[in-house]
Protein backbone atom coordinates (compact mmCIF):
# COMPACT_ATOMS: atom_id res chain seq x y z
CA UNK A 1 0.00 0.00 0.00
CA UNK A 2 1.13 3.50 -0.78
CA UNK A 3 2.61 5.24 2.42
CA UNK A 4 1.05 8.15 1.72
CA UNK A 5 -2.63 6.71 2.05
CA UNK A 6 -1.78 5.00 5.64
CA UNK A 7 -1.67 8.70 6.95
CA UNK A 8 -5.37 9.94 8.39
CA UNK A 9 -7.09 12.12 7.00
CA UNK A 10 -6.86 14.39 9.76
CA UNK A 11 -2.95 14.69 8.78
CA UNK A 12 -3.43 14.99 5.53
CA UNK A 13 -5.73 17.96 6.19
CA UNK A 14 -3.27 19.63 8.23
CA UNK A 15 -0.23 19.14 5.65
CA UNK A 16 -3.31 20.63 3.12
CA UNK A 17 -3.01 23.71 5.20
CA UNK A 18 0.38 23.84 5.94
CA UNK A 19 1.37 23.71 2.10
CA UNK A 20 -1.09 25.79 0.76
CA UNK A 21 -0.93 28.49 3.06
CA UNK A 22 3.07 28.92 2.97
CA UNK A 23 2.69 28.59 -0.76
CA UNK A 24 0.20 31.39 -0.77
CA UNK A 25 2.43 33.50 1.77
CA UNK A 26 5.29 32.77 -0.56
CA UNK A 27 3.69 33.93 -3.15
CA UNK A 28 2.69 37.48 -1.68
CA UNK A 29 6.63 38.13 0.00
CA UNK A 30 7.92 37.26 -3.67
CA UNK A 31 5.36 40.12 -5.18
CA UNK A 32 6.49 42.07 -2.43
CA UNK A 33 9.91 42.53 -3.34
CA UNK A 34 8.63 42.46 -7.01
CA UNK A 35 9.28 39.24 -8.23
CA UNK A 36 6.39 37.59 -9.97
CA UNK A 37 7.80 34.92 -11.69
CA UNK A 38 7.63 32.47 -8.18
CA UNK A 39 7.86 29.34 -10.77
CA UNK A 40 11.76 28.57 -9.79
CA UNK A 41 10.89 28.25 -5.73
CA UNK A 42 7.75 26.54 -6.17
CA UNK A 43 9.96 23.95 -8.62
CA UNK A 44 12.09 23.38 -5.89
CA UNK A 45 9.16 22.29 -3.25
CA UNK A 46 8.00 20.31 -5.80
CA UNK A 47 11.22 18.34 -6.93
CA UNK A 48 11.12 17.92 -2.76
CA UNK A 49 8.49 16.12 -2.19
CA UNK A 50 8.87 14.38 -5.20
CA UNK A 51 12.05 12.78 -4.21
CA UNK A 52 10.48 11.28 -1.45
CA UNK A 53 10.68 14.63 1.16
CA UNK A 54 14.61 13.87 1.50
CA UNK A 55 16.82 16.54 2.61
CA UNK A 56 19.62 14.31 1.66
CA UNK A 57 18.42 15.67 -1.86
CA UNK A 58 18.44 19.09 -1.69
CA UNK A 59 21.89 19.91 -3.26
CA UNK A 60 20.90 17.90 -6.22
CA UNK A 61 17.63 19.86 -6.65
CA UNK A 62 19.08 23.21 -5.63
CA UNK A 63 22.82 22.42 -8.03
CA UNK A 64 20.67 21.25 -11.10
CA UNK A 65 18.14 24.10 -10.85
CA UNK A 66 21.15 26.26 -11.41
CA UNK A 67 23.10 24.39 -14.21
CA UNK A 68 19.72 24.15 -15.79
CA UNK A 69 18.73 27.87 -15.57
CA UNK A 70 22.85 28.22 -17.11
CA UNK A 71 22.17 26.04 -19.54
CA UNK A 72 19.25 27.79 -20.75
CA UNK A 73 20.80 30.93 -20.83
CA UNK A 74 23.36 29.98 -22.48
CA UNK A 75 21.31 27.80 -25.73
CA UNK A 76 19.45 31.43 -25.93
CA UNK A 77 22.89 33.40 -26.25
CA UNK A 78 24.33 30.96 -28.99
CA UNK A 79 20.81 30.74 -31.01
CA UNK A 80 20.93 33.67 -33.16
CA UNK A 81 24.69 32.38 -34.31
CA UNK A 82 23.32 28.75 -34.75
CA UNK A 83 19.64 29.66 -36.54
CA UNK A 84 22.23 31.95 -39.06
CA UNK A 85 24.93 28.91 -39.64
CA UNK A 86 22.37 26.03 -39.71
CA UNK A 87 18.99 27.78 -40.65
CA UNK A 88 15.76 27.89 -37.79
CA UNK A 89 14.92 24.58 -37.05
CA UNK A 90 18.31 22.47 -37.86
CA UNK A 91 20.06 25.67 -35.72
CA UNK A 92 17.96 25.34 -32.63
CA UNK A 93 17.58 21.59 -32.91
CA UNK A 94 21.33 21.16 -32.72
CA UNK A 95 21.66 23.31 -29.35
CA UNK A 96 18.75 21.39 -28.04
CA UNK A 97 20.28 18.33 -28.55
CA UNK A 98 23.59 19.44 -27.16
CA UNK A 99 22.30 20.72 -24.19
CA UNK A 100 20.11 17.39 -23.33
CA UNK A 101 23.36 15.08 -24.42
CA UNK A 102 25.32 17.20 -22.07
CA UNK A 103 22.33 16.96 -19.11
CA UNK A 104 22.57 13.14 -19.08
CA UNK A 105 25.96 12.51 -20.33
CA UNK A 106 27.34 14.77 -17.83
CA UNK A 107 24.99 13.29 -14.71
CA UNK A 108 28.00 10.25 -15.37
CA UNK A 109 30.90 13.05 -14.26
CA UNK A 110 28.88 15.31 -12.53
CA UNK A 111 24.90 14.18 -10.75
CA UNK A 112 24.81 17.11 -8.72
CA UNK A 113 25.09 19.67 -11.54
CA UNK A 114 23.78 17.40 -14.22
CA UNK A 115 20.16 15.83 -13.44
CA UNK A 116 16.40 15.64 -13.77
CA UNK A 117 16.45 18.91 -11.53
CA UNK A 118 18.80 20.80 -14.49
CA UNK A 119 16.36 18.97 -17.23
CA UNK A 120 13.38 20.32 -15.72
CA UNK A 121 14.82 23.87 -15.14
CA UNK A 122 16.13 24.05 -18.29
CA UNK A 123 12.76 23.12 -20.18
CA UNK A 124 10.96 25.35 -18.37
CA UNK A 125 13.08 28.42 -18.68
CA UNK A 126 13.20 27.65 -22.76
CA UNK A 127 9.03 28.50 -22.20
CA UNK A 128 10.03 31.97 -21.57
CA UNK A 129 12.69 32.09 -24.70
CA UNK A 130 9.83 34.04 -27.18
CA UNK A 131 10.21 36.81 -24.08
CA UNK A 132 14.04 36.51 -24.13
CA UNK A 133 14.04 37.15 -27.79
CA UNK A 134 12.75 40.50 -27.24
CA UNK A 135 15.20 41.12 -23.80
CA UNK A 136 18.73 43.00 -24.50
CA UNK A 137 21.68 40.49 -22.84
CA UNK A 138 21.73 42.51 -20.19
CA UNK A 139 17.98 41.86 -19.09
CA UNK A 140 18.34 38.08 -20.12
CA UNK A 141 21.21 37.36 -17.83
CA UNK A 142 19.04 39.40 -15.09
CA UNK A 143 16.16 37.44 -15.41
CA UNK A 144 18.19 34.20 -15.52
CA UNK A 145 19.94 35.78 -12.14
CA UNK A 146 16.67 36.54 -10.55
CA UNK A 147 15.32 32.99 -11.48
CA UNK A 148 18.69 31.53 -9.71
CA UNK A 149 17.75 33.63 -6.56
CA UNK A 150 14.25 32.74 -6.62
CA UNK A 151 14.72 28.73 -6.81
CA UNK A 152 17.93 29.13 -3.97
CA UNK A 153 16.67 31.99 -1.84
CA UNK A 154 12.57 31.67 -2.29
CA UNK A 155 12.60 27.72 -2.88
CA UNK A 156 14.40 27.53 -0.01
CA UNK A 157 12.86 29.48 2.90
CA UNK A 158 9.63 28.28 1.33
CA UNK A 159 10.77 24.83 1.92
CA UNK A 160 12.22 25.95 5.57
CA UNK A 161 8.78 26.69 6.79
CA UNK A 162 7.06 24.08 5.08
CA UNK A 163 9.49 21.84 7.06
CA UNK A 164 9.26 23.37 10.30
CA UNK A 165 5.41 23.74 9.93
CA UNK A 166 5.31 19.95 9.12
CA UNK A 167 7.84 19.57 12.17
CA UNK A 168 5.66 21.77 14.73
CA UNK A 169 2.66 19.44 13.61
CA UNK A 170 4.23 16.09 14.76
CA UNK A 171 5.76 17.77 18.06
CA UNK A 172 1.68 18.32 18.67
CA UNK A 173 1.06 15.44 17.09
CA UNK A 174 -1.47 16.29 14.56
CA UNK A 175 0.86 14.78 11.97
CA UNK A 176 2.51 11.52 12.43
CA UNK A 177 6.24 10.85 12.84
CA UNK A 178 7.99 10.33 9.76
CA UNK A 179 9.02 7.27 10.08
CA UNK A 180 4.93 6.20 11.02
CA UNK A 181 4.03 6.34 7.33
CA UNK A 182 6.36 3.66 6.69
CA UNK A 183 4.40 0.98 9.20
Amino acid sequence: MDPIRKITIKAHLFLGLIIATVVCLGVFVLGEFGINATWPAFFVMISFFITGADVKNLPRIFIGAITGLILAYLLLMFVVPSITAFGPTLGLLLLVWIVIFLIVFGGVFVPHAFNDFAFIYFTIALIFAGEAAKMTPAALISEHVTWGLTAILGGGVILACIIACITLARKAGVIPPADAAAH
